[in-house]
């Protein structure tokens, strides 16, 4: 898992809803079934005239969402919707910075991550 615990869960996903690569410890949702309800709610948000969405917030959890242009990706983290906005963007960035440093290329290229390079991308974190 991430090395805080203010972020229990992530995903990285493409503009067309591809979960790429997801850290999850409880939730038993279909990823990709995930990514394409996320990137839907951001679509109609961005076409009712709105700002892309930045956080989903529910009782018990707090989805904080960061894009990224190049290459096109979201970030997305959940944690307790008590936590620090503040930090937990910037644990999120510090996910989004680690991951374009090793993997920027390809994620460019390819759809999901393999277990292996996702392991290898954990243990940089």
């Amino acid at each position: 898992m991430v090395s805080s615990v203010l972020i229990d869960e992530f995903w990285i996903i493409k503009p067309d809803g591809t979960t790429i690569l997801n850290e999850r410890k409880d939730l038993t949702i279909n990823e990709q079934l995930f990514g394409g309800l996320l990137v839907a709610i951001n679509s109609f948000l961005l076409e009712i005239g709105l700002d892309e969405c930045q956080s989903i917030i529910t009782n018990n959890s707090k989805l904080t969402i960061l894009y990224s242009e190049s290459p096109s990706l979201i970030f997305i983290a959940r944690s307790n919707p008590k936590s620090s906005e503040k930090i937990v963007n910037e644990k999120l960035k510090t996910i989004k910075s680690k991951f374009l440093t090793h993997f920027k290329n390809w994620a460019i290229d390819q759809d999901i991550i393999d277990s292996k390079t996702k392991e290898l991308f954990l243990s940089l974190l």
